[in-house]
């Protein structure tokens, strides 16, 4: 009797640490973005908004930090390249305007903590977002390409978590890539897949 529930306590610990490993993120089902109706360069003004997480945004452990970490790094990366492209602005050019809106659709980040002890079996950091370009007069959307991006448990474990937080700067550069690749000539992108 005592050994069976031994043997009952440990099965319900594997089970509970191997659901930890199990990383539920809604991956693109493709792996190029469509290209814009037109070219980012036919306005003459940008304005980049925080990460919208309010409207389907499924934040699983670590989610919040992630966040936090791709915003800094859009602010610096992306809007050091809107702040160049406002400056170009003609005085006396009527004003059209790109309203810039990331989203966030699923995020998943395994901590620095959670790695060092669980190492592969806190599974997988995985993140999907999306960038919303409306056209701030009509309110038109004009492309809304999705970018995915994961790390996997193991190289995870193996990097102590250096993996996890590379997947972060790897889907900002995807997103700033897509937007600075779509200025001069609508081309679409890779979602990362």
């Amino acid at each position: 009797m005592k050994h069976n529930k031994k043997i009952a306590s440990a099965t319900a610990a594997t089970l509970v640490l191997l659901a930890g490993c199990a990383t539920q993120v809604k991956t693109p089902t493709t792996s190029v973005n469509p290209a814009p109706e037109m070219a980012f360069s036919r306005y003459n003004t940008f304005t980049l908004k925080p990460i919208n997480t309010t409207e389907s945004c499924d934040k699983q452990h670590g989610g919040d930090v992630a966040l936090n970490e791709i915003q800094a790094s859009l602010d610096r990366k992306l809007g050091a390249t809107i702040n160049t492209w406002n400056t170009r602005k003609a005085k006396g050019v009527a004003e059209r305007k790109l309203v810039i809106e990331p989203v966030c659709s699923d995020a998943k980040l395994v901590g620095g903590a959670a790695r060092f002890w669980g190492g592969a079996l806190a599974g997988s950091s995985a993140i999907v977002m999306k960038i919303r370009y409306v056209d701030q007069s009509t309110g038109k959307t004009i492309a809304e390409p999705v970018f995915y991006q994961r790390a996997a448990a193991m190289g995870g474990a193996w990097t102590m978590g250096a993996t996890d937080k590379n997947m972060l700067v790897r889907i900002v550069d995807l997103m700033t890539e897509y937007t600075i690749n779509n200025y001069q000539q609508a081309v679409g992108g890779p979602t990362g897949l």
